[in-house]
């Protein structure tokens, strides 16, 4: 079998550090079966030289969403122990008087009518309290009516798998989704003696240093590391094979972790009619702004640190790119370099496609 070229992807990302469009970044491609590419470029902590490398761990931010809570979710969909109609009342009690309306489908699709988030922080609230603030918000827009992005519909998802397992988020993934799969440094709370491994983000005022080992978004790490929106710690290895799960319709090596059912449930579009192409959880193709203009299928999402996943089910592959874009400040902007990466990988595989005799997503 011919192998697939990756060199232009790897000029590309090397010249985007020499520029310094971002610190550093881990990059890699599985198919169904194994990484076939995957590479490291830069430093994961800028100042102290720190070089990045292949196993660096990352703060994932908002891919713990889908890394996370969406397949916590969906186990228990599985497992008849939830209903995505389920009005999220029956597991949040106090919400029934501002918002017996809302499922847990509003949440998941960002169709909640919430708005994208609180500063918890600000007010020192822990995530039991902040469950409350959330069931006392009165202005929130009609379920069903536009898709807006929101940290405290997750939030609430964390919260709900919680009440119905009766144990944290945290214990519940390692022992249901990471220890099944092997992902063996997919955490929460990593502990300290791995972070000279660990990719520092943002440099924060309030201890004069780089944030590195504990938590950027300031919500969770007031919630002590553990959320359903942020929190979760990974490297490429983990999510490529989480990747390959989701490739293999739910199973590894021999083990159903998720249904067929349920991946191909959340994977199509609820928000088709709305301003974005939203499944359970996952950012459906819409446009290139994510994706680029040669992956035009598919499902993925992006985490504030700089990390993304796209996975593409017709062509049987998908893209990690892991960076700590946050290190150089948060409003440096990577979009365009997803974009490229992807662009590039996209004629990498359909020429690894052609030169081996598979159509089956050539254009």
């Amino acid at each position: 079998m011919v192998q697939a070229n990756f060199s232009k992807v790897s000029e590309f990302l090397e010249k985007s550090v020499e520029n310094k469009k971002v610190p550093g970044v881990v990059a890699g491609v599985t198919t169904s079966e194994k990484l076939i590419y995957k590479e490291a470029f830069g430093y994961a902590h800028y100042d102290q030289k720190i070089r990045m490398m292949e196993n660096t761990i990352f703060d994932l931010a908002s891919l713990t969403k889908v890394v996370s809570t969406l397949p916590s979710i969906l186990q228990l969909l599985d497992e008849g122990l939830l209903d995505l109609d389920d009005p999220i009342y029956y597991y949040l009690n106090s919400f029934e008087t501002n918002h017996s309306d809302v499922t847990i489908k509003h949440l998941l699709t960002h169709t909640s009518g919430f708005q994208p988030g609180i500063e918890f922080h600000l007010q020192k609230v822990d995530k039991k309290d902040a469950i409350e603030v959330i069931a006392q918000i009165i202005d929130r827009k009609q379920v069903g009516e536009v898709v807006i992005y929101s940290d405290l519909n997750y939030i609430l998802l964390g919260a709900i798998v919680e009440r119905i397992i009766d144990q944290s988020i945290d214990f519940y993934t390692k022992k249901s989704l990471f220890k099944p799969l092997g992902m063996e440094n997919t955490t929460f709370n990593p502990p300290e003696k791995d972070k000279k491994r660990i990719a520092a983000t943002e440099f924060m005022e309030s201890i004069q240093d780089y944030q590195w080992g504990k938590v950027h978004d300031e919500n969770t790490y007031q919630f002590g590391g553990v959320s359903g929106h942020a929190g979760l710690f990974s490297t490429l290895e983990d999510l490529a094979i989480y990747a390959r799960m989701l490739l293999n319709d739910g199973q590894y090596k021999g083990k159903q972790i998720l249904t067929p059912q349920s991946i191909k449930l959340s994977t199509q579009s609820f928000t088709s009619q709305l301003n974005l192409n939203r499944g359970l959880g996952w950012e459906l193709y819409s446009s290139p702004s994510f994706s680029g203009q040669f992956l035009q299928d598919g499902f993925g999402h992006t985490g504030f640190t700089g990390t993304s996943i796209w996975i593409s089910k017709i062509c049987g592959y998908a893209v990690i790119i892991l960076t700590n874009r946050v290190h150089f400040g948060r409003d440096n902007n990577i979009g365009r370099l997803r974009r490229i990466t992807h662009n590039l990988i996209a004629k990498s595989m359909e020429q690894f496609h052609i030169e081996n005799g598979d159509t089956k997503c050539l254009r």
